[in-house]
């Protein structure tokens, strides 16, 4: 019975330093009065680091942002026109961002991203899919997002400026707009 309790407290105190060494700050960014997508990271679905806003500079970027798994089929809405936007926007970068609360979840990390690993075959979406275990009220109100009851857009420019956030599911005008923002043809 001691060894069963001791194997109990083990692996509740691996959890909580998992959490602790997964937990990623965010801090909102300015640059030269604009807004940076927040200072966070996390590990796309092959398990390679990222980290916003430095990662994303270069190449400007279309950030889908998910609170919940129930939120996917929202999200597939913009996933499914990724051509429009590369059409619309030279270089762009489409990147789905699960956004999970690092207290709640960071500690089962290793189980829901080998979740989602194993449910997305597709190597390209798996390069795109990274996976933010944070404080997600922090987060969402760096980005000015009002809830985690929907999924937002964000748009950023190639110094990670944050041009748009905007809530929901894709517009059709959504390309041409976003494009008329960052002043691409």
């Amino acid at each position: 019975m001691i060894w069963l309790g001791m194997g109990i407290a083990l692996v509740v105190a691996t959890a909580a330093v998992v959490s602790a060494c997964r937990h990623s700050p965010v801090r909102a960014l300015e640059k030269d009065g604009a807004m940076l997508f927040p200072s966070v990271s996390g590990e796309n679905l092959h398990g390679e680091k990222v980290t916003f806003p430095d990662d994303l500079k270069g190449r400007p970027a279309l950030v889908l942002v998910a609170f919940k798994r129930e939120q996917q089929a929202d999200v597939d809405t913009w996933l499914a026109q990724i051509g429009a936007f590369e059409a619309a926007i030279a270089g762009i970068r489409v990147i789905e961002t699960p956004t999970i609360s690092s207290t709640r979840w960071g500690w089962f990390a290793w189980f829901i991203d080998g979740g989602m690993r194993s449910g997305i075959p597709d190597d390209a979406a798996r390069a795109r899919t990274i996976t933010l275990y944070t404080d997600v009220t922090r987060f969402r109100e760096a980005l000015g997002m009002d809830t985690d009851g929907q999924i937002y857009a964000v748009l950023l420019d190639a110094d990670a400026r944050v041009r748009l956030v905007e809530p929901g599911v894709f517009a059709a005008d959504a390309p041409q707009r976003f494009a008329e923002l960052l002043g691409s043809d």
